[in-house]
């Protein structure tokens, strides 16, 4: 039964798509993305996020599952010098709870920025990279060398999706390859 409730979940982005929402990139749609457990909804007006979030509601109810408000961020992105929303709007709401505005937020180990830009998961991912290597030297200081390249290879690589970030601005090439002491 619970593997049947967790196939149903793949319906939402599905529900989504036929509501009319103006969210497609030629003919796809783009309001939802799920992955696993978690759904992203993009929406282009206030409005279109409330009637998203409103699909959401009526499948939670229909297949007794909770949308946790508590663990989700609204964030709000336009073009560079214009808001077309403020976070003093009437505040959007999924399963009787409040979402809370942010300015940025990490989604599956990337931080997403209301900037539109890549410089915050950049640093993180620096900091992280840099945090994982000094804990496996410290770690297995004695062992060999080929060890150590194959335990950095297993826990120090991953920068899984640093093939969206926009590398073309000198000062996120050296704030990715200097080390300050900002982490």
């Amino acid at each position: 039964m619970l593997l049947f409730k967790m196939m149903d979940f793949r319906k939402t982005p599905l529900m989504l798509a036929n509501a009319n929402v103006d969210c497609f990139v030629g003919e796809f749609f783009v309001g939802a993305v799920a992955y696993a457990d978690d759904i992203v909804l993009l929406a282009p007006t206030p409005s279109a996020m409330r009637k998203m979030l409103s699909i959401c509601d009526e499948f939670a109810q229909e297949y007794s599952i909770v949308f946790n408000a508590r663990k989700s961020k609204c964030l709000i992105a336009g073009p560079r010098g214009r808001r077309y929303l403020s976070t003093h709007t009437r505040p959007f709401v999924v399963g009787r709870n409040c979402v809370d505005f942010a300015e940025s937020f990490s989604h599956l180990c990337h931080v997403i920025s209301s900037r539109l830009d890549d410089s915050e998961d950049i640093l993180h991912r620096r900091c992280s990279f840099i945090g994982q290597t000094n804990n496996v030297l410290c770690d297995v200081g004695s062992v060999g060398a080929d060890a150590k390249y194959k335990l950095f290879r297993s826990y120090c690589s991953s920068i899984y999706g640093c093939e969206l970030w926009h590398l073309h601005c000198e000062s996120k090439k050296e704030a990715l390859y200097s080390c300050p002491y900002l982490c």
